[in-house]
């Protein structure tokens, strides 16, 4: 039986963007294995991460990282990058701008792509003005980067909601 011309499973490259902490960003081919070297997690916790699967919003906290599959949102966060699976998606594009843009101004500012009625919503929960900026410059870059993950889900969800 000639086997040579099959491709082994699960070792095709993905393309993935990577965001580092001083938000530069690249898009890298990396294969499955590769990943979970890298990053240092069990098979089970990439598979989360597949866009052919349908699991439910996760994050995961790993000695390493963290994994977070939040609607279209699905990356891994380290100590000093992003991972994304890399995709047209505009809550993917969007999530990768406003990242950089966070990292780079350092301020933690609302999402200018919400309208001004969430911004209303916000402010008059008085959250902003007691506690000051919801994204400290102080946080470690893995939270800022779950935060940022994070409002990309609600926008999205709520996006969803007033269609």
């Amino acid at each position: 039986m000639d086997l040579s011309g099959l491709k082994k499973r699960g070792q095709g490259l993905r393309s993935w963007i990577r965001v580092d902490t001083s938000g530069n960003s690249q898009i890298i081919e990396v294969d499955k294995f590769t990943m979970m070297r890298r990053c240092d997690l069990p098979a089970r916790d990439l598979r989360l991460l597949d866009p052919l699967f349908v699991y439910p919003s996760t994050i995961l906290g790993r000695e390493k990282a963290i994994v977070v599959n939040l609607e279209q949102i699905r990356c891994i966060i380290t100590a000093d990058e992003v991972l994304l699976l890399n995709s047209l998606d505009s809550y993917v594009l969007q999530y990768v701008v406003e990242l950089q843009r966070r990292l780079t101004s350092g301020v933690g500012e609302v999402w200018q792509s919400e309208g001004p009625e969430l911004n209303r919503r916000r402010s008059s929960r008085g959250f902003d003005n007691v506690y000051g900026s919801t994204s400290p410059d102080y946080l470690p870059f893995e939270f800022r980067a779950l935060e940022v993950a994070l409002e990309a889900a609600c926008t999205f969800l709520d996006s969803q909601v007033c269609e």
